[in-house]
């Protein structure tokens, strides 16, 4: 069976996150639905970028040259800062006949006809509102916890000791922490070690954060 061709779209909202994580997601949902990664987006996007989008200017250069048929994205907030953001992008691959295909919301935005059904429409709206307004909350509650830690007099940010303790996951994990340097795929090393996905979260990011120490 031919592999569609597609282009994996990452981003994530700070530069403390890494977008490691949600490409390998991306990467275990293509393998296992016939899509053939022809290209790929990974970016750190803050919100003190206001409507700048370098990674978004990047897909739509990448689009006029063609080569993809879909885009897959994690889900819809990764497609712009704003629902009228995320209504604009998604309108200019559909432009050139290219779906995008939500993984998390499970659809995709257009039909077996290149169609942008009226369902899809909706669904694509409700999403990027409800999107917007939950990173919203979440903002707002992340700083006024801050806020309120300062006040009490709390140290904020990485506890003392945090190194070592990446240290000793890594020493505990060393079987785990080969394989994922050698390219093994999070569910195969959950398979293969006998621990939970989450396990293998943590080990990933402890090497990321110990190699960049």
């Amino acid at each position: 069976m031919t592999k569609i061709p597609v282009l994996l779209f990452c981003r994530v909202s700070s530069d403390q996150q890494s977008y490691s994580y949600q490409l390998e997601e991306l990467r275990e949902y293509c393998e296992a639905n016939n899509y053939e990664i022809v290209e790929t987006i990974a970016n750190n996007i803050s919100g003190r970028t206001g409507n700048k989008r370098p990674d978004l200017d990047h897909l739509f250069s990448l689009t006029k040259k063609g080569g993809f048929q879909k885009v897959i994205v994690t889900s819809v907030e990764r497609l712009g800062r704003d629902a009228r953001m995320i209504r604009r992008t998604i309108d200019f691959l559909h432009e050139r006949r290219i779906s995008v295909v939500f993984k998390n919301q499970n659809f995709e935005s257009l039909d077996a006809n290149g169609e942008e059904t009226f369902v899809t429409n909706i669904l694509i709206s409700v999403y990027a509102e409800v999107s917007m307004e939950d990173n919203k909350q979440r903002s707002a509650k992340i700083r006024s916890g801050l806020a309120h830690a300062i006040k009490k007099g709390k140290v904020v940010g990485r506890p003392v000791g945090w190194k070592k303790d990446n240290e000793a996951l890594l020493k505990e994990h060393a079987k785990l922490v080969r394989d994922l340097k050698q390219g093994l795929s999070l569910n195969q090393c959950v398979k293969l070690h006998s621990v939970s996905k989450n396990t293998v979260i943590k080990v990933k990011r402890a090497i990321m954060e110990y190699n960049h120490k």
